[in-house]
């Protein structure tokens, strides 16, 4: 936030803030779109209503964008605007199409207001970035705040289409799923971009509350309500414990933002033992959130009790979004204390990574097997942030995104294996899945592949990048425990895959559902993790260029 006297006011005036609106362009767009959804909730039957209005206002608003020379995001509030008219025109008799298309629009638009920001503020030159801070402070425009927008709005964008059938089968398509989707979403987005502890906890309280109502959105399944229970009260436990840190934290610097924490961790005047006290009791809360172990154990039960296509939204967004925090808080608040944090944070990585690929080996449900796989690439990207470097820090923000995508292909399959089965997707269900359904199955072994960082897949351009790190700083052992892991988690992988290729399909099991929705969303996924594994360069040389800090 810039403080500025308005002309002519007297001197002893307040000042007028000046706040850059535009660097908040994706999350406006957002959460604009979040309260429409909820006016065509309100006025079913009539969305025109709200459509019309609030199209005028989107392309009143872009023509004034443009004019001032803000194309980019200009052309985005017109096409939004006139989307919005669109959809209610053209599907406006069916209003659950009505919210999905409109929820995905305003990801499109957010992604591409993403990338309009490194371009036009970020890195005008063409260059190597540079980063910046907003609101006093509070608020970075840095590479973590651009990549994970990014990873963020592209796994919004595609886990609609994905989950858009498997909603109205299970009977749960009611119209506040999109809302909470994209509130979710502008919370994991703010917490990528937190400056400050106070906006990094308000972020996290955002994108947690709207995942509690997700997980157990499934009303009349058991299962589902278990899962939101189990996560709201480990979540709300954690919490606590994470703003205890925090408190700490601001009781021994005097300070909340991230930099002057780092800066006043190395002032004699700085009481150390608190200051460490902070740093562990926030290490336990943000472990919570990247399921670390042992801070891992809602992990599994909320993943398989939750509707599969908010599962995939938590493994690949949430994540994205967790390690943002993670990265901040260590390489920039703590940075200080590396000597201190870096050997423990060491040591959680390497047993979370034989951990998740041992105890993945013994499961049955294949969404179990997914979640134990999920902890198992959380220890892989801390890789990246205990290397406490550049290349540490573009190596894991690559990873997440190259995870994000393998995720959703692989959950995508999983919807649509599920949709047929109106339970839980269990191994015996795969058997035979290649000549029942061979394109499916082919998708499902490609994102097996990548989990399992075999070339020339996405997963494999991941690690590979990780692991370079991790040696550039001297964690070699770290980077051999990485592959044993990865040799672990490749058997359960094959084991998979062997059940959909080389075993016969049990009589009388249903063909999968494979919707227009699953079939573009997951091949979108399948495509960026071919791409991303063949063709890197485009983004990897982003995450490089990007793999700035706002100090």
């Amino acid at each position: 936030m810039i403080l500025a006297q308005a002309p002519g006011s007297a001197s002893g005036m307040l000042p007028t803030p000046d706040v850059a609106w535009s660097s908040f362009a994706p999350e406006l767009v957002l959460v604009v779109a979040a309260l429409l959804l909820l006016m065509f909730a309100i006025t079913e039957g009539r969305q025109l209503l709200v459509a019309i209005p609030t199209g005028l206002l989107a392309g009143a608003a872009g023509v004034w964008l443009v004019t001032q020379g803000r194309v980019a995001p200009g052309a985005v509030a017109i096409a939004l605007g006139a989307a919005t008219v669109a959809i209610v025109v053209g599907v406006g008799e069916r209003p659950p199409l009505v919210q999905a298309f409109t929820a995905g629009a305003a990801a499109l638009g957010a992604l591409v207001l993403s990338f309009w920001q490194y371009v036009a503020v970020m890195a005008p030159d063409g260059g190597t970035a540079t980063a910046s801070t907003l609101l006093g402070g509070s608020v970075a425009m840095d590479g973590i705040s651009l990549f994970t927008r990014i990873t963020v709005y592209l796994t919004t964008l595609l886990v609609i289409p994905i989950g858009y059938g498997y909603l109205q089968d299970r009977g749960v398509d009611r119209p506040e799923f999109e809302p909470l989707l994209l509130l979710s979403a502008t919370g994991m987005a703010l917490l990528g971009a937190a400056a400050d502890l106070i906006t990094l906890f308000i972020a996290l309280e955002i994108l947690s509350i709207a995942l509690y109502i997700l997980c157990g959105f499934a009303r009349r399944d058991r299962r589902s309500q278990e899962s939101g229970l189990k996560y709201f009260l480990t979540g709300s436990v954690a919490s606590a414990i994470l703003l205890y840190g925090m408190a700490l934290l601001y009781v021994s610097t005097g300070t909340l933002d991230l930099g002057a924490i780092g800066t006043a961790l190395g002032l004699v005047t700085t009481s150390e033992r608190v200051a460490v006290l902070g740093l562990a009791l926030v290490t336990a809360g943000i472990g919570f959130k990247i399921a670390l172990v042992p801070f891992h154990l809602w992990t599994p039960d909320v993943y398989q009790g939750a509707p599969t296509n908010v599962t995939a939204f938590m493994a690949a967004a949430t994540k994205a979004a967790g390690f943002a925090a993670v990265l901040r808080l260590y390489l920039l608040a703590f940075g200080r204390l590396e000597d201190l944090w870096v050997p423990i944070v060491a040591g959680l990585a390497a047993v979370t990574m034989i951990y998740g690929a041992v105890v993945a080996l013994v499961q049955r449900d294949v969404k179990r097997i997914l979640a134990f796989s999920s902890i198992a690439h959380a220890g892989y990207a801390t890789i990246g942030v205990v290397a406490n470097s550049d290349a540490g820090l573009s190596g894991t923000l690559w990873y997440l995104l190259t995870y994000a995508v393998t995720t959703l292909a692989a959950f995508g399959c999983v919807v649509a294996i599920e949709r047929r089965r109106r339970g839980e997707v269990a191994l015996v269900d795969l058997r035979g899945l290649g000549r029942t359904s061979p394109a499916l199955a082919g998708i499902l072994t490609l994102a097996l592949l990548s989990l399992a960082g075999i070339p020339p897949t996405a997963g494999f351009a991941g690690k590979l990048v990780v692991f370079q790190a991790g040696i550039a700083a001297g964690f070699e052992w770290l980077v051999v425990i990485g592959v044993v892991s990865s040799v672990i988690a490749a058997f359960f992988y094959l084991r998979l895959m062997g059940m959909m290729f080389l075993e016969d399909p049990v009589e009388g099991t249903e063909v999968p559902v494979v919707s227009t929705g699953v079939s573009f969303g997951v091949a979108i996924a399948a495509a960026l993790v071919i791409y991303l594994g063949v063709q890197p360069g485009v983004l990897l040389t982003l995450a490089d260029n990007a793999a700035v800090l706002a100090r």
